[in-house]
């Protein structure tokens, strides 16, 4: 399957300021299509989406909630720092 092209979703949770999270979305888009001003369309199609943890219905937010609550328990416990 090397070689083979198909659609991925990569996603990840972060809790930052909205400036933060702007640079976040920057180094991704930079990381997917490293010249951004290439004539044309980008030779790998991709595109960006972010949204705020309480624009998500109900159900989806708590998943989310649960997932990240999850995450910062595995990095205390690991005692990452900047996670208390």
């Amino acid at each position: 399957m090397s070689g083979e092209r198909t659609i991925w979703q990569v996603s990840a949770v972060i809790e930052a300021t909205e400036e933060q999270k702007d640079t976040a979305l920057e180094a991704i888009a930079r990381a997917l299509c490293p010249d951004e001003d290439h004539p044309g369309h980008c030779p790998v199609p991709w595109t960006l989406m972010a949204c705020r943890l309480n624009d998500l219905d109900p159900e989806e937010r708590a998943s989310w909630q649960e997932d990240f609550d999850e995450e910062r328990r595995r990095a205390r416990e690991s005692a990452v720092p900047g996670t208390d």
